[in-house]
């Protein structure tokens, strides 16, 4: 029981910091496209950000929700 207990502790204090990593990255991101000339450079910027932490979302989503339904 509380191995479960930490896991999902884990998990949502992992899916809080990805959340606001993002949005600080976001932050840079608009901050560094200020300075860029190039319209392609500022649209790369944001795929592969977004995806990275979409990913590390859903694996946060999903260690909570198998804790949640397995244990």
């Amino acid at each position: 029981m509380l191995k479960a207990l930490l896991l999902i502790v884990v998990s949502i204090a992992g899916l809080g910091v990805c959340i606001i990593y993002l949005r600080k990255n976001l932050v840079r991101i608009a901050e560094k496209n200020k300075t860029l000339n190039s319209t392609g450079k500022k649209v790369l910027n944001y795929p592969l950000t977004i995806l990275w932490y979409g990913y590390l979302i859903a694996f946060f989503i999903g260690l909570t929700v198998n804790n949640l339904i397995l244990t």
